[in-house]
């Protein structure tokens, strides 16, 4: 076991600058994505996306070519292919997600079969080893990921609209449909770069975990974003510290910290709380019809997000933990046939 000081001795050291620099992309990267996955329902796909990326691995060093190619490969045509589907609406997507899950999973089993030797590439692959990360691979990431944030960044306010009101989307002239696809291409893109650092099994929850932890604090898009980048970044840093301290695995060891970091967050969380009258943002009825009962408000104007309050036709009821009940005007500007 190292010390300490051996870390800070170290931590000038190519590998070491390589492994932190991974961290904090990966933990930005995925903390970002996080969110919209989160929020839009997609854990499934996205663990499907990840066992279809490990049998890309394993085919390309199968074939004896950089994994990192196959890995994009397979988790685009699975991402998409899913996507594709479940459009068409052929069978439910829980089955679809499923078949892709296995059969994927099937072909990397095959594919290491067929392998003459063991190559220890599979393993770093499967249970992460971001430690390994070679210069090209480096580069590889930070341009794939800073791709990936700024079509996020640009697309930001589409895949808020979209998230919580799709037909609405639809209506006011967004190409639902494309950014739907792009959409998919990007979560598989950020989980196939992420691979060889977090490890097949253990990816995508570096994606979500982050993300649910941001999501305990805060309902406000910005702050959450904020959050789980944070929360990734920290749950990279310290994953890598510890992993390089006590000798352990660098995948299992930063998902342990980032869900450590999601226990304290739901434990601590101010969205469980409950105000002095009882009444908690849940219980917000203006908030759980605007937004299909996802129970936080996505009006920009409401100027109680984050606070127990409630709408009526009068104005904004705010419970505060003194029992009083203030009204201030609404800033609503309700439509009575939107809401039925």
């Amino acid at each position: 076991m190292a010390s300490i000081l051996d870390f800070f001795a170290v931590i000038g050291e190519g590998f070491m600058l390589k492994a932190l620099a991974t961290a904090l992309v990966i933990g930005v990267l995925g903390g970002i994505i996080g969110v919209f996955v989160l929020l839009k329902g997609m854990v499934f796909l996205g663990e499907a996306i990840a066992h279809s990326a490990f049998a890309g691995a394993a085919l390309g060093i199968l074939l004896g070519i950089n994994p990192l190619i196959t890995i994009i490969v397979f988790g685009l045509f699975a991402a998409l292919g899913v996507g594709f589907v479940n459009e068409k609406k052929v069978m439910k997507d829980e089955v679809i997600i499923g078949i892709v899950f296995t059969s994927f999973m099937a072909l990397a089993i095959l594919f290491i079969g067929l392998m003459p030797f063991y190559s220890t590439n599979i393993t770093s692959i499967l249970f992460g080893n971001i430690f390994s990360v070679s210069n090209e691979n480096l580069i590889v990431l930070v341009f794939l990921a800073a791709s990936v944030l700024l079509v996020i960044f640009g697309l930001k306010k589409e895949l808020y609209f979209m998230t919580f009101n799709l037909e609405m989307a639809t209506i006011v002239g967004i190409p639902v449909r494309f950014i739907n696809y792009l959409f998919l291409g990007l979560m598989a893109i950020t989980i196939d770069i992420s691979l060889q650092a977090v490890g097949a099994i253990l990816v995508f929850a570096m994606i979500i975990t982050p993300a649910a932890a941001a999501y305990q604090w805060t309902f406000k898009l910005n702050k959450m974003l904020l959050l789980a980048s944070l929360f990734g970044v920290l749950s990279g840093v310290i994953g890598v510290f510890m992993s390089y301290i006590w000798n352990i695995p660098s995948g299992s060891t930063i998902v342990g910290v980032a869900t450590f970091i999601f226990l304290v967050s739901f434990i601590a969380s101010p969205k469980r709380r409950k105000s002095g009258s009882g009444h908690v943002v849940e219980d917000c009825e203006y908030c759980s019809k605007t937004i299909g009962g996802r129970q936080f408000c996505i009006e920009e104007n409401c100027v109680a997000k984050d606070i127990p309050h409630k709408h009526d036709e009068k104005g904004l009821i705010i419970y505060s933990s003194d029992m009083h009940l203030t009204k201030i005007p609404s800033r609503h500007k309700h439509d009575e046939e939107a809401e039925e």
